[in-house]
């Protein structure tokens, strides 16, 4: 089984009405086959929830139903501490400190995967090597961090 750190992207999209816009259907689609494929164990901070619980109430509410039963981590002063290392390193902008946040729980807790749609700031050619590096400076493992679509090609 692989442990998978989820971003609030993954309910998001998992929960949300079907797009007609094709590339947002198809990550939807993904989406659902990747959240249920028993293959994973996902994972997710208290940060995740308080950014799914915005929103449209009845949005909300499927997927915090989503979510039920899967860890929690919680952010304490460590991971908040780490995140801001990546932001000071110019791994992630401080306007993304969120990201940077999901990126120190998955490094610190040594989780090997964050799976995201967010390629602005987190699953991107840019920001990865800089991500892994400031990790690996701080003395930890750095996460995959992919797309849910490249996790489950990674791991055919």
């Amino acid at each position: 089984m692989f442990t998978v750190y989820i971003d609030s992207t993954i309910p998001s999209y998992l929960v949300s009405r079907q797009s007609r816009v094709p590339r947002i259907s198809e990550w939807q689609r993904i989406t659902r086959e990747f959240w249920h494929d028993k293959r994973f164990e996902f994972v997710l901070s208290d940060l995740v929830i308080t950014e799914i619980s915005i929103g449209d109430r009845t949005q909300v509410v499927d997927k915090l139903k989503a979510i039920e039963g899967l860890a929690v981590v919680d952010v304490l002063d460590l991971e908040r501490a780490f995140a801001q290392q990546l932001i000071i390193g110019k791994a992630i902008p401080e306007i993304a400190l969120a990201d940077a946040v999901h990126v120190a729980v998955t490094a610190i807790h040594a989780i090997p995967y964050l799976a995201t749609w967010n390629f602005a700031h987190l699953a991107n050619p840019h920001t990865i090597p800089k991500i892994e590096r400031i990790c690996r400076e701080a003395g930890y493992s750095p996460p995959r961090i992919a797309s849910p679509n490249a996790i489950l090609e990674e791991l055919s």
